[in-house]
């Protein structure tokens, strides 16, 4: 936090951005050769607003979802104190602000398609909470002891329960899709894994 911004952020920024922009690239291209198939419907029973994954109207809370930090003046505040330094001209500042904003939209169209392409059960499973579920994760921590036997069965319990609890709501999956997508991603489990990362690197995969 004491470094100038020429001297970390400046030179830190503009490599991470050929990476950044490099792997969206490569994503875009490899859904438009492999054009997979959209799983999830256009609309489900939870249009009214009491899915597992949050309740409430679709509106307004769609908009709050997609402008992220913009709407609470978050990205304002934190881009006053370092984009400025970064522009060799003023001008500047409107390309950068709106190809930043075309960028992410790009990204959340991915991750959408992501999200879209794996089986709906399997992407309830992962990004509703274990209370949602009714059931308490095991201490995965523990896989590699002595007790990796006790949690092993302990883990299949809870995903048994969970493709039960899931398979109820109407999307119907087995827990063993769910062992088996854990084991091809190389984790002990996706249950409790909510969130944008693990949806958009699941569904990639």
């Amino acid at each position: 936090a004491l470094l100038p911004v020429w001297l970390i952020l400046a030179p830190r920024d503009y490599l991470a951005t050929f990476l950044k922009i490099g792997v969206i690239v490569g994503l875009a291209l490899g859904i438009v050769v492999l054009n997979p198939e959209l799983k999830m419907p256009a609309m489900t029973q939870y249009i009214d607003g009491t899915g597992p994954l949050w309740k409430g109207a679709l509106f307004p809370f769609l908009f709050i979802t997609i402008a992220c930090g913009a709407v609470s003046g978050f990205h304002a505040l934190i881009s006053s104190g370092t984009t400025p330094k970064l522009l060799a001209n003023e001008t500047d500042a409107r390309f950068i602000g709106y190809g930043a904003m075309l960028m992410e939209s790009f990204v959340a169209i991915m991750a959408l398609v992501a999200a879209s392409i794996i089986e709906p059960g399997l992407y309830f499973a992962m990004n509703t909470p274990p209370a949602g579920l009714g059931i308490t994760m095991p201490n995965l921590h523990e896989m590699g002891g002595e007790n990796a036997p006790i949690i092993m069965a302990q883990l299949k319990d809870v995903t048994a329960h969970a493709a039960a609890t899931v398979s109820s709501w109407g999307f119907v999956i087995s827990p063993e899709q769910i062992l088996q997508t854990a084991k091809d991603i190389g984790e002990p489990s996706v249950l409790n894994r909510a969130g944008g990362a693990p949806t958009l690197a699941v569904g990639i995969a």
